[in-house]
């Protein structure tokens, strides 16, 4: 838990009400537990476990989620994804609490559509933030295109800040 509330603090401006943004929480990879990942979306908290599927015991899991629960009173559901699990609907994600996750969030004054139990991921990456932010800020007039568009992320932010036309493309449809 002491863990948890050190990095959570730096990232409490991030969450600020209405509570409709997206952040990272915890990465696990870089911050002392291998394999999970804790991120926001509005106000359903997403676990990822990228761990082998008994490498996290699965009370860890629990006390994560309570610890966010009591910290992030806001919340309104949490959302538990294995991404290594044989059982292809703990690959897409299990509801731990709540009646349903988030379906939109807003970063930069872009709303951005959802679907966070569609695929194994969340359908929006945290870590290309800046670069929409960035997109935004400098794409206007310009003719865009993206060919690798898969989330479409990146085409909404370069057609919010003005960009004159858009062209997504990507392999899966």
């Amino acid at each position: 838990e002491a863990l948890l509330e050190r990095c959570l603090a730096p990232r409490l401006p991030l969450l600020e009400a209405p509570h409709q943004s997206a952040a990272c929480l915890f990465n696990g990879f870089s911050e002392g537990l291998p394999g999970l990942v804790v991120e926001v979306y509005a106000t359903t908290l997403v676990i990822a476990n990228h761990a082998e599927v008994d490498a996290v015991l699965p009370e860890t899991l629990e006390r994560m989620a309570a610890f966010f629960r009591v910290r992030l009173p806001w919340l309104t559901a949490a959302l538990l994804k294995s991404r290594r699990s044989a059982i292809p609907d703990e690959r897409l994600g299990w509801l731990l609490w709540g009646t349903s996750p988030a379906r939109k969030v807003r970063e930069h004054g872009v709303v951005y559509a959802l679907n966070l139990t569609l695929n194994q991921d969340t359908s929006l990456y945290l870590d290309t933030r800046g670069l929409r932010a960035w997109l935004k800020e400098n794409c206007a007039g310009l003719s865009v295109l993206n060919t690798f568009a898969y989330t479409g992320s990146l085409g909404a932010a370069c057609a919010a800040g003005g960009a004159q036309r858009v062209l997504q493309i990507d392999l899966d449809k």
